[in-house]
């Protein structure tokens, strides 16, 4: 793991250095019992290593699942994990304060010349970003919107849900805050938003199109199941795990794991369990498609 000095400068009282001071010796005991990963005594008098993972809101239920079983099943390593986005994510393990980030998309080609070539990439899983309007919308009869009519909602230039043969009310069209690989695939594959509403995670977005009587967003497959929305096709596609298997549905993409180079064994050991049998299993039970179909 790479190792992150942070500066302080100016503090405002004393105990502001005591916490420091005590940080600053838990974390030197910490790296000389056990290394440069994180760990921690357990009741036998071992010790127990760490492992962040950080980053896409819409990886985050699988890696989380995924790590309950894991640290259920072993005991060398315990396994955090938290969101923030896929760019909070790649920011994370670029600083060292993560070991895995999830990202909800794929590195490109740029991203990874800033970052000197150092990620590692493993696809974990396979999705759709799937459109999604609010029940009431769904049922007064849209059902499906091409490319040119999504991409004319987010610019603004429809702006009521009656100029599609909707009811008379204007839309809110709902989109993912900046970093978020969900909002980047939208804006690389449909069009760059230009609307009013942010949301900052897929569960966000999800609560607030499923309690509005007008709005439109983008979600994961495996978020879909609200009664609260209304999945409409693009393009005539409906997103689905079928339509991602054979490539028929226009958004669908693959999910992924980034490691700052080749994985440690501690990273291996919870990457082999994320796309073995049983992490694939947890991605299908959760909506998502296994990656190795």
């Amino acid at each position: 793991m790479k190792e992150v000095l942070k500066r302080m400068t100016r503090p405002e009282s004393v105990m502001t250095w005591v916490v420091v001071a005590i940080f600053v010796t838990a974390a030197a005991f910490f790296y000389f019992i056990g290394g440069e990963d994180p760990a921690f005594f357990d009741s036998s008098g071992g010790t127990v290593s760490t492992l962040s993972v950080a980053g896409s809101t819409t990886v985050l239920p699988f890696a989380e699942a995924c790590a309950r079983e894991f640290n259920r099943e072993q005991k060398d390593v315990i396994v955090t994990v938290t969101g923030g986005g896929t760019d909070a994510g790649i920011n994370r393990l670029a600083a060292g304060l993560a070991e895995i980030a999830m990202a909800s998309r794929k590195v490109d080609d740029a991203e990874m010349e800033d970052l000197g070539g150092h990620l590692a990439e493993h696809p974990i899983a396979r999705d759709a970003v799937s459109i999604v309007v609010s029940r009431p919308i769904r049922e007064a009869g849209i059902d499906d919107l091409s490319q040119d009519q999504l991409r004319a909602i987010y610019t603004g230039e429809i702006t009521s849900w009656k100029e599609l043969g909707g009811p008379d009310r204007e839309i809110i069209a709902v989109s993912r805050s900046p970093g978020s690989g969900t909002g980047e695939i939208f804006s690389e594959r449909v069009a760059t938003p230009g609307v009013a509403v942010y949301r900052d995670s897929s569960a966000e977005v999800e609560k607030y199109i499923a309690g509005s009587d007008r709005a439109i967003g983008y979600l994961g497959l495996n978020l879909v199941c609200n009664e609260g929305l209304g999945v409409v096709a693009y393009e005539g596609v409906m997103p689905s795990v079928e339509t991602v298997k054979d490539g028929s549905y226009p958004l669908a993409r693959t999910l992924y794991m980034y490691t700052w180079g080749e994985p440690d064994e501690n990273e291996w050991a919870f990457l082999d369990f994320v796309t073995g049998e049983k992490g694939q299993t947890i991605a299908e039970e959760l909506g998502f498609v296994p990656v190795s179909t």
